[in-house]
Protein backbone atom coordinates (compact mmCIF):
# COMPACT_ATOMS: atom_id res chain seq x y z
CA UNK A 1 0.00 0.00 0.00
CA UNK A 2 2.73 2.50 0.77
CA UNK A 3 4.52 2.15 -2.87
CA UNK A 4 1.10 2.77 -4.41
CA UNK A 5 1.14 5.89 -2.40
CA UNK A 6 4.50 6.79 -3.10
CA UNK A 7 3.75 6.39 -6.79
CA UNK A 8 0.39 8.37 -6.73
CA UNK A 9 2.16 11.31 -5.51
CA UNK A 10 5.00 10.87 -7.65
CA UNK A 11 2.11 11.48 -10.15
CA UNK A 12 0.71 13.92 -8.95
CA UNK A 13 4.09 15.86 -8.58
CA UNK A 14 5.01 15.23 -12.42
CA UNK A 15 1.69 16.62 -13.03
CA UNK A 16 1.91 19.85 -10.38
CA UNK A 17 5.55 20.39 -12.39
CA UNK A 18 4.84 20.08 -15.78
CA UNK A 19 1.47 23.02 -14.94
CA UNK A 20 3.98 25.14 -13.41
CA UNK A 21 6.17 25.17 -16.67
CA UNK A 22 3.51 25.80 -18.94
CA UNK A 23 2.35 28.76 -17.04
CA UNK A 24 6.28 29.62 -16.82
CA UNK A 25 6.13 29.57 -20.42
CA UNK A 26 2.82 31.32 -20.98
CA UNK A 27 4.48 34.06 -18.90
CA UNK A 28 7.32 34.01 -21.53
CA UNK A 29 4.84 34.10 -24.41
CA UNK A 30 3.07 37.12 -22.70
CA UNK A 31 6.28 39.35 -22.37
CA UNK A 32 7.59 37.90 -26.06
CA UNK A 33 4.12 38.83 -28.24
CA UNK A 34 3.62 41.83 -25.66
CA UNK A 35 0.19 40.62 -25.07
CA UNK A 36 -2.02 43.83 -23.42
CA UNK A 37 1.18 46.01 -23.40
CA UNK A 38 2.88 43.80 -21.21
CA UNK A 39 6.50 43.88 -22.00
CA UNK A 40 6.17 47.70 -22.18
CA UNK A 41 4.88 48.51 -19.26
CA UNK A 42 7.30 45.77 -17.45
CA UNK A 43 10.32 47.34 -19.50
CA UNK A 44 9.05 50.83 -18.43
CA UNK A 45 9.29 49.56 -14.49
CA UNK A 46 11.40 50.69 -11.51
CA UNK A 47 11.04 46.73 -10.63
CA UNK A 48 10.66 44.69 -13.79
CA UNK A 49 11.65 41.22 -11.78
CA UNK A 50 8.48 42.07 -9.36
CA UNK A 51 6.36 43.08 -11.89
CA UNK A 52 7.16 39.90 -13.76
CA UNK A 53 6.71 37.72 -10.88
CA UNK A 54 3.38 38.91 -9.75
CA UNK A 55 1.97 37.47 -13.51
CA UNK A 56 3.75 34.39 -13.32
CA UNK A 57 3.63 33.01 -10.01
CA UNK A 58 -0.31 32.91 -9.75
CA UNK A 59 -0.88 31.72 -13.46
CA UNK A 60 2.08 28.90 -12.33
CA UNK A 61 0.74 28.16 -9.34
CA UNK A 62 -3.39 28.06 -11.45
CA UNK A 63 -2.12 26.40 -13.94
CA UNK A 64 -0.50 23.31 -11.69
CA UNK A 65 -3.46 22.92 -9.44
CA UNK A 66 -5.08 22.77 -12.72
CA UNK A 67 -3.03 20.05 -14.14
CA UNK A 68 -2.79 18.05 -10.25
CA UNK A 69 -6.61 17.95 -10.29
CA UNK A 70 -7.18 16.85 -13.75
CA UNK A 71 -4.96 14.15 -13.08
CA UNK A 72 -6.60 13.11 -10.25
CA UNK A 73 -10.03 13.41 -12.27
CA UNK A 74 -8.50 11.20 -15.09
CA UNK A 75 -6.92 8.35 -12.37
CA UNK A 76 -8.15 5.09 -13.64
CA UNK A 77 -10.53 3.71 -10.43
CA UNK A 78 -10.87 0.02 -11.45
CA UNK A 79 -9.41 -1.22 -8.36
CA UNK A 80 -11.87 0.71 -6.27
CA UNK A 81 -15.12 -1.34 -8.23
CA UNK A 82 -13.71 -4.96 -7.84
CA UNK A 83 -14.48 -5.54 -4.31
Amino acid sequence: ARKDHQAMLKFLAINCVLGIFVGIVLTAAMLYFDVGGFMTRVSHSSTPFVAVLLVAFPLSLLLGGASMSTAIMMMPYEKKFED
